[in-house]
């Protein structure tokens, strides 16, 4: 058990020096978290009395619904970005068909790389729940445990899109236009700022096909309203769908875009 252990281990502990070599980054992402809280809180009191009819399965607080929304989007964002950074950085610096090469699974190498990233995320995350929380969200009733197998189920799912993209990403080296396409859906159609209610039917349709939107209805509704395996069994299975469709195309897709890039020669370019 230990021996597996070693690998994710040594991921973490290679960004977590990374990032203490950057002590000013911390502060200055922990201000723009408060920041961002100050600014939500604001926005709800002028606007949260007209949103409050779209939010009764919420609680009706606007405040603590885009809180939530906000700060759980961030493991998205991490998702979708921080394999691509990894693969980046490897490519930079020579090491990525090191890495490759080595007897490690492909799909070991692939979770550990974006380890320090969540776990630096979940940071971002307390502190956004914690200043809410001094703000006004009641999280009394929350369902820890449930919210905690939505979030397991829901990074699973964010890290199968982000390998999709990564695949992408070894074969054209520069931009990211799955990636990008991933985020600006999820926070156009995938319930971060505003309620799935407010869509029109297709839109409505079009968003369930996103982990976004099942894993953010989850986090709200066992957090706020205490909620669990009764009422969202139908969601949790919803997102454990998509990440049991996602995990294997994008192992799939990493696999293929690493072979035709040996094939031709390029995996170490950039």
């Amino acid at each position: 058990m230990l021996a597996r252990l070693r690998v994710p281990w040594a991921f973490v502990m290679r960004d977590f020096r990374i990032e203490l070599s950057y002590k000013a980054n911390f502060a200055m992402r922990t201000l723009g978290v408060l920041l961002n809280v100050a600014t939500y809180y604001f926005i709800a009191r002028v606007f949260g009395s007209v949103a409050a009819p779209y939010l009764r399965a919420y609680g009706g607080s606007y405040f603590a619904f885009v809180v939530i929304g906000v700060a759980f989007n961030s493991y998205l964002g991490v998702g979708i970005s921080a394999l691509g950074d990894s693969i980046r950085e490897g490519q930079s610096t020579g090491t990525l068909e090191l890495m490759l090469l080595s007897p490690t699974r492909l799909v070991t190498m692939l979770l550990s790389s974006s380890l320090w990233s969540y776990l630096f995320a979940g940071l971002n995350v307390a502190v956004y729940l914690l200043a809410g929380a001094a703000l006004g969200i009641q999280l009394d009733r929350a369902n820890v445990p449930f919210a905690l197998l939505s979030l397991a189920v829901a990074v699973l799912s964010f890290n199968a899109l982000g390998m999709c993209a990564a695949s992408l990403l070894i074969l054209m080296k520069r931009g990211d236009p799955l990636g990008w396409a991933i985020r600006a859906s999820s926070a156009v159609i995938g319930g971060v700022f505003y309620p799935m209610s407010v869509l029109p039917p297709w839109l409505h349709t079009l968003a369930q096909a996103l982990p976004t939107t099942h894993a953010l209805e989850l986090l709200r509704r066992s957090l706020l309203n205490g909620e669990g395996w009764a009422e969202l069994q139908g969601e949790l299975l919803a997102l454990a769908g998509l990440t049991v469709l996602l995990f294997p195309l994008g192992l799939l897709a990493c696999r293929l875009a690493i072979h035709v890039a040996r094939v031709d020669g390029s995996l170490s370019h950039y």
